[in-house]
């Protein structure tokens, strides 16, 4: 039947007779906010790690096309509209059990994140690892709905979530409410070049966690929709795409 269909398509192209092409596959998305370079505004446009990464997905995909993701949310609202059938995909999430049951993990990881803590810039302390951070027995500053805010407390560990700006995360450290700020080392990188905390807080060396991170999409969304941008994301792996697109933002660009 495709066959017989493709070759009508032809036949009327022949014909000089216009088939409309079929219409794109649009899909929701809204942008995290306070989580550079994974979403940036500059000069008055969206910029950063996940929207090249969505450019990317719909250059080699055309039947995709992403909107919304002009308007930043907080991580819940995120996680909250992705259940509620709002937005259809979000990107760039580690995974959760939450996640796993109101969206679909698409694909290969998108990339990988490294966890890291920022101490104030007096703080001799520097723990490597959860056993030497768990002898210190310190108060965590991490953000509003971050799912590791939760494995922090089982490992038993004090935590404040009280804000999802992470910049204010920061500036409480260097004011001593709370000892260590805990987050993947390339957002807290760009952070920290921020004149308000640049001086105050400094990032220590120890890597606690590796994770990788994924492109997910809502159980209300179609799953066609998941698959094909699972094949997009395969490419894009394949052809180096997400590796240069990561190197660039890395970069500090």
């Amino acid at each position: 039947m495709n066959k017989l269909a493709n070759l009508f398509l032809a036949s009327l192209a022949l014909a000089g007779i216009a088939v409309a092409a079929p219409a794109p596959l649009l899909l929701r998305v809204l942008a995290q906010e306070s989580i550079p370079p994974k979403w940036v505004i500059r000069n008055g446009r969206m910029d950063g790690l996940c929207p090249d990464i969505l450019a990317a997905i719909e250059k080699t995909e055309p039947r995709l096309r992403f909107t919304g993701h002009t308007d930043y949310r907080s991580l819940p609202v995120i996680e909250q509209s992705l259940e509620n059938g709002v937005i259809d995909a979000a990107c760039a999430l580690l995974d959760t059990p939450r996640r796993r049951n109101i969206a679909r993990l698409v694909g290969q990881p998108l990339y990988t994140v490294r966890h890291r803590l920022a101490a104030a810039i007096g703080d001799k302390a520097m723990p490597r690892n959860f056993d030497e951070l768990l002898k210190l027995k310190p108060l965590i500053n991490t953000a509003r709905g971050a799912s590791y805010s939760e494995q922090l407390r089982v490992l038993g560990l004090e935590v404040d979530d009280s804000t999802g700006d992470n910049l204010v995360n920061l500036k409480k450290v260097a004011a001593g409410h709370g000892r260590f700020f805990y987050m993947n080392e390339l957002s807290m990188t760009w952070l920290l070049r921020s004149e308000s905390v640049a001086g105050k807080v400094r990032l220590l060396p120890g890597v606690l966690k590796e994770e990788p991170i994924y492109f997910w999409i809502s159980k209300h969304t179609d799953p066609a929709a998941a698959a094909i941008v699972g094949r997009a994301i395969d490419r894009l792996h394949a052809n180096g795409e997400l590796a240069r697109i990561y190197r660039h933002w890395a970069g500090g660009r």
